[in-house]
């Protein structure tokens, strides 16, 4: 080979190195989906409400006595660590709710919804009362290990609940909604180990 020759072939390898490096550079690099884990549990960083991008404040584990029931994750359009925040502000948000205990009885979770309720907005409505029956109504089977249960807040729209896939429904009204999230973060919580933990900076 002459020596013309290998310089030609040097410059030409030389070409297709740089056109594979640009390409490699210019090319979109996939995103990791992040994720965050809590005894075992892994949930997204962030999911849709309604449209609007939800973002992961927190997780906390939701006990009975020394019982872990579930993991919940919640989520806001505009994350907050403020308990009066996360209950007041017309704003998409969500709770989501895996069961790690093997089987939760539906009665037990009805009855625990109502004393939710009755804890934190004692004083109500009887339109107010009788969407709260209808949320607790909402669940009429047991909550088995590995399972979820999606409830989320989309203003002008209402209180969607979603268990095991399975839209339940939603319920209108942001007055609900604070009722609702109350549970979790309001000044009596059903598992105030839960609300410290979801609330932690």
């Amino acid at each position: 080979m002459t020596m013309y020759k290998c310089r030609t072939l040097l410059n030409w390898q030389i070409v297709v190195v740089a056109a594979l490096c640009t390409l490699l550079l210019t090319a979109p690099v996939p995103t990791p989906v992040q994720a965050a884990e809590l005894a075992g549990v892994t949930m997204a960083d962030s999911i849709k409400i309604g449209g609007k991008e939800c973002s992961l404040v927190g997780m906390g584990i939701r006990k009975k006595a020394i019982i872990k029931v579930y993991v919940a994750g919640l989520y806001m359009e505009n994350p907050s660590k403020d308990a009066g925040t996360i209950i007041g502000t017309d704003q998409a948000r969500g709770i989501v709710m895996h069961f790690v205990y093997r089987k939760v009885k539906a009665e037990s979770l009805r009855k625990g919804w109502r004393e939710g309720f009755d804890n934190n907005t004692p004083d109500r409505s009887g339109d107010l009362a009788e969407r709260m029956k209808q949320f607790e109504g909402m669940f009429t089977e047991p909550g088995l290990r590995g399972e979820r249960v999606l409830i989320t807040y989309s203003p002008g729209e209402g209180t969607t609940v979603v268990i095991k896939n399975d839209n339940k429904g939603t319920i209108p009204g942001a007055d609900f909604a604070e009722a609702l999230f109350a549970i979790w973060f309001g000044e009596k919580p059903a598992d105030k180990g839960l609300k410290k933990k979801i609330l932690a900076k």
